[in-house]
């Protein structure tokens, strides 16, 4: 199959709604503190875009995005900023390292009202377009969190948008050794971040045969 890499304008690009008959709509979403990570690290490495496309599918003389809906927001959002709240952001970072490699690359992203895209051939299967849409926002892989935090620095990946587990030693009043249970309890403003991560914690407890899911 033949895939074309094209800049496109972001006007020309819609989210995925469900406008395409027979691919349901982006069933991806983000939070207000999930987005302004992703707009943060936009702002922050600009020219990571040019290793990432979206995935677009050709729609009445436009395009739909089926992968990378929450990017193409934040971008949208990074590009439309007020110009003094972006003056704001440059004068945070003047005291930073490499700051005028950065202000041109944050100043050409944001003059250029295109994004980088992988167009989707019209003729390609909806079967296989939904599962282009699923694989891509599945995560397969597991994070060490013991090398994580041992190797990494916890601020820069907190920075960089990474969530991360509570590490803090549960107290008890028994020594650990003796104690016969211990509770993990993990409260969900949304249902379908339950389910989400409901899957991934199955697959981890694979690795803990004393551990059960409740």
């Amino acid at each position: 199959m033949n895939f074309k890499t094209k800049l496109i304008p972001t006007v020309n690009i819609w989210p995925n709604d469900g406008q395409i008959s027979g691919i349901p709509k982006n069933p991806r979403f983000i939070r207000d503190e999930r987005f302004d990570a992703l707009v943060k690290s936009i702002i922050d490495d600009p020219e990571m875009l040019q290793l990432r496309e979206l995935l677009v599918v050709p729609y009445a003389d436009a395009y739909v995005s089926i992968a990378g809906n929450m990017r193409l927001k934040a971008i949208i959002h990074v590009k439309g900023l007020p110009d003094a709240d972006f003056m704001a952001i440059v004068e945070q970072k003047q005291e930073n390292e490499n700051f005028n490699e950065w202000l041109k690359a944050i100043t050409d992203f944001r003059t250029d009202k295109t994004v980088l895209c992988k167009i989707i051939p019209i003729e390609t299967p909806i079967e296989k377009i939904k599962a282009y849409i699923i694989k891509d926002n599945i995560a397969f892989g597991q994070d060490d969190f013991d090398l994580l935090a041992n190797e990494w620095d916890e601020q820069e990946l907190t920075d960089w948008g990474m969530i991360l587990p509570d590490l803090t030693p549960i107290e008890v009043d028994e020594p650990i050794d003796k104690v016969s249970k211990v509770r993990l309890t993990i409260e969900f403003d949304e249902l379908a971040e339950y389910d989400t991560v409901r899957i991934e914690i199955e697959d981890l407890l694979t690795r803990y045969p004393g551990a059960k899911l409740k």
